[in-house]
C-alpha cells in the first residue's frame, strides 16, 4: 500500500472514542474524546488531566478486537477506564457542504441575536451568558467549515493551495492511485479539512488568506485582540464551567460584549464569502479568456 493509500485509510478508519478516568493523584474525572484507528488491535495515546496540570499526561492504552474495545492506563492498570464508541457514522456517508453557507448564518445569526436581547443578562458570569457565547461559536464554525470545504471541493485552484497544509504538504500520490481514484486529491483535501478545529480562528485566517486571497480577522487592533482572546474563553466556556487555568471566572461576557461580538464575526463571514465570490468571479472570466473567439473563426 503506498504512503498515500496508508493515510487516506488510516483517515478513513478512525473512530471517535471517548475515554474515562478517575486521576490517580489528583482524584477527579478525566474525559476526553479520541480518534483513533478502528483497524488497530492495540493504540496508545497521551491524556492529560485538566485539574492537574503540574503531572504529565497519562498513556492510555486502546484496545479493540472481535469481542469489542477496552483501555487501561499504561502506568495505572488497576485504575478503570471506560471507554466509549461513537457508532453514528458506521454505514453512513458524509454528507457535502451546505450550498447556501452564508445565507444560512445569516439566519442563523440574526436569531441568535435576538436569544441575546431576550435571554442576555448584563452579568457577564452568567451561565446564560456562557451558553450563548458558545453558541455564537458553533455557529461561526459550522459557517466556516461548509464555506472552505465547499469552496475547496469545487475549485482545483483553491486544492492546490490547500495542498500547502500540514498532513497534505508532503504526500505524493502514485500513478496507480489516481488511476484507482481520480478525485483523491479532492478527498484528501476534504478529509483533512473535516478534521480542522474551525475555532482555531489564527489557522482559519491563515487558510483564508493563502487560499482565498483575504484574511478574515479584524484589522481593527482592539477588535483583533478581543476575537483572538475569545478562542481560549470559548475553550474555558465549553471545558472549565467558565473559569481559566487559574481559577479566574469570565465575568467579562455581558450582553454588550456578546453582541459586540456578534459584530466581529457577521464581518468575518462577510469578508470569506465576498472572497469565495471574488475567486469564483476570477474562475468564470479565466474560462471566457480561454475559449475561442468564434469571430476568428469565420
Amino acid at each position: 500500500m503506498s504512503s498515500v493509500k496508508e493515510y487516506m485509510h488510516d483517515l478513513w478508519s478512525q473512530r471517535d472514542v471517548e475515554v474515562s478516568f478517575t486521576c490517580p493523584h489528583c482524584k477527579n474525572i478525566s474525559a476526553t474524546w479520541l480518534k483513533v484507528p478502528g483497524d488497530q488491535g492495540e493504540h496508545y495515546e497521551e491524556v492529560f488531566c485538566e485539574y492537574d496540570e503540574d503531572e504529565d499526561a497519562w498513556t492510555v492504552i486502546i484496545r479493540h478486537d472481535e469481542y469489542g474495545w477496552s483501555a487501561e492506563l499504561e502506568k495505572a492498570p488497576d485504575v478503570d477506564v471506560t471507554i466509549k464508541v461513537d457508532d453514528t457514522y458506521d454505514d453512513y456517508e458524509e454528507p457535502e457542504p451546505e450550498p447556501d453557507a452564508y445565507g444560512i448564518f445569516r439566519r442563523a445569526l440574526a436569531d441568535w441575536r435576538s436569544n441575546v436581547r431576550e435571554l442576555g443578562t448584563p452579568f457577564g458570569a452568567s451561565s446564560r451568558n456562557r451558553m450563548l457565547f458558545v453558541t455564537a461559536y458553533s455557529i461561526l464554525e459550522a459557517y466556516l467549515s461548509d464555506a472552505i470545504i465547499g469552496a475547496a471541493v469545487e475549485d482545483v485552484a483553491v486544492q492546490r493551495q490547500m495542498l500547502k497544509l500540514d498532513g497534505l504538504k508532503d504526500k505524493q500520490i502514485s500513478l496507480e492511485t489516481i488511476l484507482d481514484n481520480p478525485d483523491i486529491v479532492k478527498e484528501m483535501v476534504k478529509t483533512t479539512l473535516q478534521g480542522m478545529s474551525f475555532h482555531n480562528l489564527r489557522a482559519v485566517n491563515s487558510i483564508c488568506e493563502s487560499c482565498f486571497g483575504k484574511p478574515i480577522l479584524p484589522r481593527d487592533k482592539d477588535d483583533r485582540a478581543l476575537v483572538m482572546k475569545s478562542v481560549d474563553k470559548r475553550h474555558d466556556c465549553v471545558h472549565r464551567n467558565g473559569v481559566d487555568k487559574e481559577g479566574n471566572t469570565h465575568d467579562d461576557l455581558t450582553d454588550d460584549y456578546l453582541q459586540k461580538l456578534g459584530d466581529i464575526f457577521a464581518a468575518m463571514a462577510d469578508t470569506l464569502d465576498n472572497a469565495i465570490r471574488d475567486k469564483q468571479a476570477e474562475k468564470f472570466f479565466e474560462n471566457l479568456d480561454d475559449d475561442d473567439d468564434p469571430f476568428d473563426k469565420a
